[in-house]
């Protein structure tokens, strides 16, 4: 309900405030800690990866990196690009935003409405309904999307964000299933 709400409202703003206040907006019932970035470092067993973990962002430096992304992207101009530059980038910006994960929990709901957000300030329509029927499989190419293993050569595949994204804003096909995410060479 909440995120029907937020993106029901005209105002976006690209800036880590805005993302601190989407996840307050979205997560102030159910954590205390809701829109405060988190203070300790992590990692999360991935099912996709055989309980292995992608490497988030140190927590000392959450608000410094995604300032950084944020004024990489404030540099661009999606109005001059082809629809496929539109979305590698709008794919590398998630998945930069993503990888950070400044909250304890909820960054892949919070990070889904800020990319959603953004792409309406943009003009183009971004639909609620993917990223709602889609929601494993969007947050498993994030993690494949971020996640290399050196030792196994296996280096990060924004592939699978990719064809994401060419559903959500070129109409799209393409199959989207979880499943195609495992990394076999973990199992």
């Amino acid at each position: 309900m909440r995120i029907v709400e937020l993106l029901s409202l005209d105002h976006f703003e690209l800036s880590v405030d805005y993302l601190k206040y989407i996840h307050k907006y979205l997560c102030q019932e159910v954590y205390g800690f809701a829109g405060e970035f988190r203070k300790i470092d992590f990692s999360k067993h991935e099912k996709i990866l055989n309980n292995d973990s992608v490497a988030y962002g140190d927590s000392k430096t959450l608000t410094e990196s995604l300032e950084y992304d944020i004024s990489l992207e404030k540099e661009k101009n999606y109005k001059e690009m082809s629809i496929v530059e539109v979305i590698k980038n709008i794919t590398d910006f998630t998945s930069s935003i993503w990888q950070v994960h400044p909250f304890r929990e909820g960054n892949t709901r919070t990070t889904a409405v800020f990319i959603e957000k953004y792409l309406i300030s943009l003009g183009y329509n971004a639909d609620n309904s993917l990223f709602k029927d889609k929601s494993v499989y969007f947050r498993n190419a994030l993690v494949r999307s971020n996640y290399f293993n050196n030792y196994l050569n296996i280096k990060e595949d924004k592939s699978y964000l990719i064809k994401f994204y060419e559903n959500l804003l070129l109409g799209k096909n393409n199959n989207l299933h979880s499943e195609d995410l495992i990394v076999k060479e973990l199992f």
